[in-house]
């Protein structure tokens, strides 16, 4: 009784503690601000490396905002940083042995990954409330990405693409037994909701293309191997080895070169919203006249940084380059 009373009246008498306690006080005169605030959220104004726990040569596979946290899937593993914090952190996941992250992306209030290793992968969710867990429906071989089309979702997997109204499945075989594309990994899949074809590339680099929703899949008339890919709309970017840079304004039935092709090359395309993106050995470029023209956009990237992919997570972008990533919020 004694003790409260004396906090009382300390409390009464304006104490201010000590500088070396967590909240100590605040010298007078000064706004202690908010009661326990804490750190405040970081704003990149300009892209900005973040190398702080990054795993070295890690190249970045997705990435996805979940309750005030970015997640990065790489090819070593997965990562997390708080929106308070400058420090990449290892995320704890079911993947075990060779198998690592292949795509991740948000859908709703979950976070979709895909993963393969030599012989295994699958599908993996998780939302807030949960740690992540795999999706025991889904096919539990080399999983390489997958996408929302109207009210199915599909999945690419070495040995078929398969489909499902539900993550939680039950998922079925969409691509016909021994389909050459699905023998190895995946690398790309292209599922526009308002178009019929599909556009996929796969171990070798070629561009294949699908005009029933994935059952049949058919090599494109564009040779070589594929450095980049996009659409939206009517609208389709590729990027070839043997054709360069070719556009599509009747999705992709057929392609004309570039008027005015980038002359740094490409080493990826993405569509977000209305605008097409490009980033290559010069960093980035934009167009908002769906891929007819390209302004240079790297946004406070350094000179000279190789753009390897451009990823769009709740407010941030994150370009992945040799480097590192790095971060913005446009």
């Amino acid at each position: 009784m004694k003790r409260l009373f004396l906090c009382l009246g300390l409390v009464l008498a304006g104490c201010e503690g000590t500088a070396g306690e967590p909240d100590g006080g605040t010298p007078p005169g000064q706004d202690a601000g908010p009661i326990d605030a804490g750190p405040q959220p970081i704003k990149y104004t300009s892209y900005t490396l973040r190398t702080d726990g990054w795993p070295a040569n890690a190249r970045v596979r997705g990435a996805a905002v979940l309750d005030n946290v970015l997640f990065v899937a790489t090819d070593q593993g997965l990562l997390s940083l708080p929106a308070t914090d400058t420090r990449w952190l290892p995320v704890t996941t079911p993947l075990t042995g060779d198998v690592k992250p292949t795509s991740l992306d948000r859908f709703d209030q979950s976070l979709v990954m895909t993963a393969a290793g030599a012989a295994s992968g699958g599908l993996y969710v998780k939302t807030v409330d949960t740690d992540w867990a795999q999706v025991t429906a889904a096919p539990s071989t080399p999983s390489w990405t997958v996408v929302k089309k109207s009210t199915e979702w599909l999945l690419a997997t070495t040995g078929g693409l398969f489909k499902a109204t539900s993550l939680a499945g039950p998922w079925a075989r969409r691509s016909a037994l021994n389909t050459p594309l699905f023998a190895a990994s995946v690398t790309r899949l292209v599922a526009a909701p308002s178009q019929q074809k599909l556009f996929a590339t796969g171990a070798s680099g070629a561009l294949f293309e699908s005009n029933d929703v994935g059952a049949t899949w058919t090599a494109s008339t564009l040779r070589g191997t594929v450095d980049a890919l996009a659409a939206q709309g009517a609208y389709v970017l590729v990027s070839t080895s043997m054709d360069g840079q070719q556009r599509s304004d009747n999705y992709g039935n057929t392609f004309r070169a570039a008027t005015m092709p980038i002359s740094g090359g490409v080493l990826v395309y993405v569509a977000d919203g209305t605008r097409f993106w490009a980033g290559g050995n010069d960093g980035l470029l934009s167009s908002e006249d769906n891929g007819v023209t390209f302004t240079a956009n790297s946004g406070g990237l350094p000179t000279g940084t190789a753009v390897r992919g451009l990823f769009f997570a709740g407010s941030y972008a994150l370009a992945d380059a040799p480097n590192g990533p790095y971060l913005t919020q446009p």
